[in-house]
């Protein structure tokens, strides 16, 4: 088997030959290049050679997210600049303006908003009239130029953007204005909530479309920002519909919930989903590992090990430990991987440690 057959056999629960090893390196990759700290060895060396010597396979939707494209309204002008610091994001509609910016984050492999399109409920009519204007289009050409770059390395996946409360949260208003305003002005932000329903509602006919077999939807869940309360009223509804639609279509589906997840994980069998990706265990999130796998049941588990782990503080024996533990209780239901990334200062020998066992280790 190669990496692409083993992925779909363990989302089909049909046994692989061996599991999958699947770190995302990315971020460390970008940091370290940046500030001329890679491993000596890995100079000069692209990332998916990284990757080849490790024996090791990349999260495929660091390539294909953007093959799905969205194409703003002919009265719609988005502008973005950048100044080296920060990224400035304008939009200019007939409704008004909405305004967007960014700080580049050290070293230039990220960036954290500090100032939201949304500053308050005047402002919903400009955005429902952006997303309304918006349609999407899938590059075919570019998904086979990365589908030809990757090869049998993984299977082609794709992340969809948060979806209703969370995008809400996260990409528009921020935590504290958001939860202020569905406290206060509940029913304008339902409204706005069904606006981007709508606009779902062409994505995932999009997505449904597309070669694509797994779709990940990456709404960052954390019960700190997404209590109980508000994910039952939200999040299941959301997941339910186009979880059912995804199935339909043939494709597999996982969510990123890459924060405290304890009080959600009784609803994981609502959702629809056929996974979760990126739940840190103790003592990164708060949830063992036994609570997790009795949450998750025949649900595949994408990922798994604590990022910490991979910190100099953490001795290669007690990581082997806990790998083996994580193998012994999930598998074959697991795509082994990084909760959430390896870190700029994590040990890149320990990634090829863990290599190593997946190989020896019999699913």
């Amino acid at each position: 088997m190669n990496n692409r057959e083993r992925t779909i056999a363990v989302f089909e629960h049909r046994k692989p030959d061996r599991l999958i090893w699947q770190p995302r390196l990315h971020y460390w990759y970008s940091v370290n290049k940046a500030r001329g700290t890679l491993p000596e060895k890995y100079e000069g060396w692209d990332l998916l050679a990284i990757y080849d010597d490790l024996d090791a396979s990349p999260r495929a939707y660091h390539y294909f997210n953007d093959t799905i494209k969205v194409v703003e309204g002919d009265r719609v002008k988005r502008v973005e600049k950048s100044d080296g610091n920060y990224i400035y994001t304008k939009y200019e509609t007939p409704k008004g303006n909405l305004v967007e910016v960014a700080k580049i984050t050290e070293f230039g492999a990220a960036s954290m908003k500090i100032e939201y399109l949304l500053k308050s409920i005047e402002d919903f009519d400009v955005l429902e009239y952006i997303l309304r204007s918006q349609r999407f289009i899938f590059d075919k050409d570019l998904y086979e130029e990365r589908k030809a770059l990757l090869g049998d390395r993984s299977e082609p996946s794709i992340t969809v953007p948060w979806g209703s409360i969370q995008r809400f949260f996260i990409l528009y208003m921020g935590f504290q204005r958001g939860i202020i305003a569905l406290w206060k002005h509940k029913e304008n932000v339902e409204n706005l909530l069904r606006v981007f329903d709508e606009n779902d509602d062409e994505r995932f006919a999009l997505i449904r479309r597309t070669p694509f077999k797994l779709i990940n939807f990456g709404d960052n869940i954390d019960e700190g920002l997404c209590s109980p309360t508000l994910f039952r009223r939200y999040m299941i509804p959301y997941y339910k519909k186009r979880t059912r639609d995804l199935h339909q279509a043939g494709k597999y589906c996982t969510s990123h919930w890459d924060g405290k997840v304890k009080r959600l994980l009784p609803y994981i069998r609502e959702t629809g989903l056929d996974g979760l990706e990126c739940v840190p265990p103790l003592p990164q999130g708060n949830v063992t590992l036994e609570e997790l796998k009795e949450a998750l049941e025949d649900k595949i588990l994408v990922d798994g090990i604590p990022a910490i782990n991979f910190l100099p503080f953490v001795k290669k024996d007690e990581l082997k430990t806990f790998v083996n533990k994580l193998l012994r209780i999930f598998s074959p239901n697991i795509i082994v991987g990084i909760s959430d990334m390896l870190p700029p200062d994590g040990d890149i020998e320990k990634v090829r440690m863990i290599s190593e066992m997946i190989k020896e280790h019999s699913p």
